[in-house]
């Protein structure tokens, strides 16, 4: 589902609508909202935005890297940081048009692409974290098939099925809402609220079930791998380096912090859905105090698009060892440009180990940590 701000949402909407589709030109009296919603959007939008659109960027290009393109969940991943930054994109540019008043929306077509855009990257962005998890799944329960079964063309194949899917399922603004204002017609109303149900089961419903019963069977599984190893009793069992750990260990970071910071969002808009339903809440009727729930759980959301390089970084060996062999032998080789001798070009190497040791890294030979960070398979 897309996530949007209610109070973005435009007015001739209905009370289904306006959960999910954004109104780019909202300007509603700011001595209405509560001050944490206006915090939100005055601070925290625009800084987590930026934070992510370049944390995203460098990601995929670490996942682009020749040493890790080959491997299914590279490709996976790197699609998913694409998908979140064409969502954070589009949550900039509304964010941009209504603090400095631009009115973008008004521009003829402006706000269909908007939220065409913003319903195709959310699709495609939760069904790749799926796939991750289904992937992790099959290296841990079904390791003998991993190479049969996760390979990058199979990956290739299920990224351009998902994006056919998204394109033919979300492609509604183009012919159902007017140009300008984005207000649906009168005569697909229902079709488009059914959509919005729709856009709920496949973005909400079923892909929270998938990980739940995919992240309960790995996790069974490895509680199960734990207790032989335990009941072996090998005297150099806790020396020996688990390799399945190794491979798995980030692909069950990035859905377990995917469903731990979505979690908020998706129960505080299952709320903003029953209540109506069920005659406690006016469909109409939401309140300062509402507004303010929903932007901490929105921002809560938000997190888990523009920090992925932080879990992809902290359990991520081989994303780690690609990550600072580009950037840290890009800022060596600009240290040493900058010698004129041998002898300079050799200080220059020592004191980029010291400032490494005294940074809290350990310096080994290039060589040597390539060798260490080469496990088969992972990401």
């Amino acid at each position: 589902m897309t996530h949007f701000s209610n109070s973005n949402l435009s007015e001739t909407a209905t009370s289904m609508e306006n959960y999910s589709l954004p109104n780019i030109n909202y300007t509603t009296n700011e001595r209405d909202l509560h001050p944490i919603t206006k915090y939100v959007q005055l601070l925290i939008i625009p800084i987590l935005c930026t934070i992510g659109l370049i944390g995203n960027t460098v990601s995929t290009g670490i996942f682009m890297h020749k040493s890790l393109r080959n491997n299914s969940c590279s490709i996976f991943l790197a699609v998913r940081g694409l998908s979140d930054n064409g969502f954070l994109t589009t949550l900039l540019i509304i964010w941009i048009s209504r603090a400095f008043r631009l009115q973008l929306g008004s521009t003829h077509g402006a706000c269909r692409i908007i939220i065409f855009l913003t319903y195709v990257c959310g699709f495609i962005s939760v069904w790749m974290v799926v796939f991750v998890t289904a992937e992790n799944y099959i290296r841990i329960c079904r390791p003998f098939v991993v190479n049969r079964v996760c390979t990058p063309t199979k990956a290739k194949l299920i990224v351009a099925v998902i994006g056919l899917i998204a394109v033919c399922l979300y492609n509604f603004p183009f012919w159902a809402m007017t140009p300008s204002t984005c207000s649906v017609y009168p005569d697909l109303h229902n079709i488009i609220q059914g959509l919005v149900y729709s856009d709920t089961v496949l973005t909400l419903a079923i892909p929270f079930v998938c990980l739940f019963l995919l992240m309960t069977a790995i996790v069974c599984d490895l509680v199960k791998s734990y207790k032989r190893r335990k009941h072996l009793r090998a005297p150099n069992a806790r020396k020996n380096r688990n390799p399945m750990a190794t491979v798995t260990k980030m692909l069950f970071a990035v859905t377990l912090s995917f469903f731990v910071l979505n979690l908020p969002s998706h129960v505080n808009r299952l709320r903003l859905m029953i209540l109506p339903l069920i005659g406690v809440q006016s469909g109409n009727e939401f309140s300062v105090l509402d507004q303010a729930v929903e932007q901490i759980t929105l921002s809560i959301y938000y997190l888990s698009l523009a920090f992925n390089i932080v879990v992809y970084i902290a359990f991520g060996s081989r994303f780690r060892c690609v990550f600072i062999d580009v950037f840290c032998s890009r800022c060596k080789d600009h240290m040493l440009c900058l010698t004129s001798n041998n002898n300079d070009k050799q200080l220059a190497t020592q004191s980029t180990s010291v400032m490494l040791t005294n940074q809290g890294f350990e310096v080994v030979p290039m060589q040597q940590y390539k060798d260490q960070c080469d496990v088969s398979n992972e990401c």
